[in-house]
């Protein structure tokens, strides 16, 4: 798999742009015991995170700032290990508003939503489930049929599973302990650069601070300079 990426006039834009618009490089580094269904691997994955912007090039040589298990809510756009990313992050249970998936296509909100798929996420994580192929499958199916609508459950094991992540956020389970990871600059969803990825005790996401409206206005302008100028191509080996 080779990647080219078509720059046309936007190194200023990519360089002024505020703090705020990507706080994280992430690199995708394996697809966990390998394990798939349905023609995909399945979470989790294994992936780095570093504070700061990608400026391009390889991976950043210093240490980063968490490395391990990374677990993909997003069954519509594609990742390969080698990819090297910006992303924006927030905390699952206070969401910011720039999270990839910001209308639900279940009966539950938003909030819920992530909250749903955070209970998920730590569930996956359990001795009991974190290597064994029918968990990882059954539950990574679920946490993609919540945020994305795609009813790809393979073999049905994630309808339960559903119902159970809901049932514990009616009774008040709140994801504090999980990160969102959204790729930036955040397109639709399939449009872009990664998946978005949950971490469950990840590195601490600082709260965003106030900006102005000068600040954000950079930010609108920056972000559609480098939509509407950046063309990524991927071609699969």
């Amino acid at each position: 798999m080779t990647k080219r990426v078509l720059f046309l006039s936007i190194a200023g834009l990519m360089a002024f742009a505020s703090g705020g618009y990507a706080q994280y490089t992430m690199d995708l580094t394996g697809v966990g015991d390998g394990a798939n269904a349905d023609g995909v691997y399945v979470s989790p994955y294994a992936g780095s995170i570093w504070t700061g912007a990608y400026t391009g090039g390889s991976a950043p040589t210093t240490t980063p700032v968490f490395s391990g298990a990374v677990i993909c809510d997003d069954f519509t756009d594609e990742s390969y290990v080698g990819d090297i990313w910006n992303a924006s992050a927030t905390n699952a249970g206070a969401l910011n508003g720039t999270e990839l998936f910001t209308t639900s296509d279940t009966t539950y909100t938003v909030q819920q939503n992530y909250d749903a798929v955070a209970w998920l996420a730590n569930q996956l994580l359990l001795p009991a489930n974190v290597y064994s192929g029918t968990a990882q499958t059954n539950i990574s199916f679920a946490i993609w049929d919540i945020m994305d609508g795609q009813k790809t459950d393979p073999d049905g094991g994630a309808t339960g599973l559903i119902t159970s992540a809901f049932a514990a956020v009616t009774s008040g389970y709140v994801g504090t302990n999980v990160d969102v990871f959204t790729p930036a600059p955040k397109q639709a969803a399939g449009s872009n650069v990664s998946q978005e990825f949950l971490v469950v005790n990840g590195p601490t996401v600082p709260a965003p601070e106030p900006a102005s409206a000068a600040v954000l206005g950079f930010d609108l302008l920056s972000a559609l300079g480098i939509v509407f100028l950046v063309r990524r191509y991927r071609v699969r080996a």
